[in-house]
């Protein structure tokens, strides 16, 4: 991403809550630095999608991860989001500050939920007809505490979509792959009919 780039999301009316531009593209080298990223862009094997590019503006500013826990000591910068070509997988970068804790400097369980029921999405909905679905069921293992303040890795795999189902699994590790804080299975289910928006 470039640097102007980074300046115009700086300036979208998102909640930054205390962030100023230069915490922003601090956040935003480190995550364009880590060695998992800089793979992944290098491979012909992924493509990289904008993280609530799917949204409006209005959307967005509704959304819980894409404004609400977006922030300084928050989540500062979008996560990078890359998927394979048959978009059966995906990978996404994303930096937990401080404030999302629930005990001191371990991030909360429920924010790690909240980041796999994201990540179960972005896999599932590919999947799913009309490309929309609704978790149904979400089953979490929490291996290792994860403290806060760094970078994690989510990865998010199809298991297999029968009709309006999507079976997927996604687990939270390091990102040199070393550590798995936590792992999830969801069933995700479309609905019967198309939604459309308000």
């Amino acid at each position: 991403m470039s640097t102007q780039h980074a300046t115009e999301l700086f300036e979208q009316k998102q909640a930054f809550q205390g962030a100023t531009e230069e915490h922003y593209l601090a956040a935003k080298g480190e995550q364009d630095a880590l060695a998992v990223v800089k793979a992944a862009r290098e491979s012909p094997d992924y493509f990289e999608i904008e993280a609530y590019g799917q949204l409006n503006v209005k959307g967005k500013a509704q959304s819980l991860t894409a404004s609400t826990l977006r922030g300084k000591d928050k989540i500062i910068v979008p996560p990078v989001l890359f998927y394979n070509k048959d978009q059966t997988e995906v990978m996404a970068a994303v930096h937990l500050g401080k404030d999302l804790c629930g005990h001191p400097k371990i991030i909360h369980g429920g924010m790690i939920a909240t980041l796999l029921d994201e990540i179960l999405a972005c896999v599932a909905m590919p999947a799913l007809p009309n490309k929309i679905g609704f978790t149904a069921n979400l089953n979490i293992d929490y291996r290792k505490p994860l403290a806060a303040d760094q970078w994690v890795i989510l990865r998010g795999k199809l298991d297999r979509a029968e009709g309006r189902k999507a079976y997927v699994k996604a687990w939270i590790e390091s990102p040199d792959g070393e550590t798995k804080y936590s792992e999830a299975t969801s069933l995700y289910i479309g609905p019967k009919t198309p939604i459309t928006g308000a």
